[in-house]
């Protein structure tokens, strides 16, 4: 079977979890994409991105934001069609390429675009006040043209079942819920050999629609140690609102992670994400999660059970979150437990065999 996928952008992030365990389902799939950062990891991949690759830095992925659309409609000219299925990897973009009619479309999607739709405010944060106005705008055209394309695919699979209701609710479409592949072995062998530490620990990408500066300053105010791995335009302001109990360690390698997750105390997940990788590969490891209660968490933590649930994405919840967590005496292994149904090898399986039924039953249009 040959086939291709189309990643909106490749960067370090939990789309890109997904994209790797479909790399090594078919390892010569070409990728499109439209505009991908420098990896190690990817690099005897057949990547083709767009000719912005040329001229714009991957880490200023989202400024020709209104150009995409247009982008994405054009992009069908560079793809070889010689193949038997496209998969769209897909944040707000890719699930509109246009595919020919004899060839079966499925979008793995992670999220309708946020900025289109009920998370406008938190996506257009990230960017200076004087554009913002003019981004408002255009979210009314980028909404018309992305529920334009909402019947492109032929299935869509969501990465889970709060983003489901989502493709329901703005595409009324139905999907299919596969959990995102989530790298358990490394976590629990970790979590095994390590004695829980005392440090917090979260770890995500430093923009503003993830609240981590809601855990910088929880963990200020009670003066417990804290560890902030990742990224971000929002590093300076969080540094300089953070007390000397924190400590931000920037880019952190996958290889690493598994380590830095069992040596904590415990993991604060701040983010509403539609499922989140994070808080599961720290349940592999044992260690419980503090997450924001919403979307993805609640499919994934169970509060009083295997972590902490908190209502408001404040840093007044936070803080009483952090206090009742305190006074739990967390059974390791039922963490761990939790986290298998979300295994690599769960992932690999489930989207094979959706591949594959897709395959037997579609049937081009007359």
């Amino acid at each position: 079977m040959k086939l291709a996928i189309a990643h909106d952008f490749v960067r370090h992030g939990g789309a890109e979890k997904v994209l790797e365990q479909m790399h090594a389902l078919w390892p010569t799939a070409p990728v499109y994409t439209l505009l991908a950062e420098d990896n190690p990891q990817y690099r005897d991949w057949d990547i083709r991105s767009s000719r912005l690759q040329g001229w714009l830095p991957p880490s200023k992925y989202r400024w020709p934001l209104p150009f995409y659309p247009g982008m994405v409609d054009r992009l069908p000219q560079r793809i070889d069609w010689d193949i038997d299925l496209l998969i769209s990897s897909s944040v707000s973009l890719m699930k509109n390429l246009r595919v020919p009619a004899h060839i079966p479309h499925l979008c793995c999607i992670y999220r309708p675009a946020m900025f289109a739709y009920d998370r406008q405010d938190e996506f257009l944060a990230g960017y200076p006040a004087v554009f913002r106005p003019l981004l408002r705008n255009f979210s009314a055209k980028f909404r018309s043209w992305d529920q334009a394309g909402s019947n492109n695919p032929d299935l869509y699979v969501a990465c889970s079942k709060y983003v489901a209701s989502k493709v329901k609710e703005y595409y009324r479409q139905q999907a299919k819920v596969v959990y995102p592949p989530v790298e358990t072995a490394a976590f629990c062998e970790a979590g095994k050999k390590t004695e829980r530490g005392d440090y917090y620990l979260t770890a995500l990408r430093l923009e503003s629609y993830k609240r981590a500066e809601t855990v910088v300053e929880a963990c200020t105010r009670l003066k417990l140690p804290l560890k902030v791995a990742g990224t971000g335009p929002m590093r300076r302001e969080l540094e300089n609102i953070a007390g000397p109990s924190v400590e931000f360690l920037g880019f952190v390698p996958g290889t690493e992670m598994p380590a830095l997750v069992a040596g904590c105390r415990t993991f604060l997940f701040p983010s509403e994400e539609d499922f989140g990788i994070a808080p599961v590969e720290a349940l592999a490891a044992g260690r419980p999660v503090i997450a924001y209660g919403a979307a993805g968490a609640l499919e994934t933590v169970s509060d009083g059970e295997t972590g902490i649930h908190y209502p408001h994405q404040s840093t007044d919840a936070l803080v009483q979150a952090i206090q009742r967590e305190q006074e739990v005496d967390w059974d390791e292994e039922r963490l761990r437990a939790s986290a298998e149904r979300f295994s690599t090898e769960n992932f690999r399986t489930r989207f094979h065999q959706t591949v594959e039924s897709l395959l037997a039953d579609w049937k081009p249009p007359a």
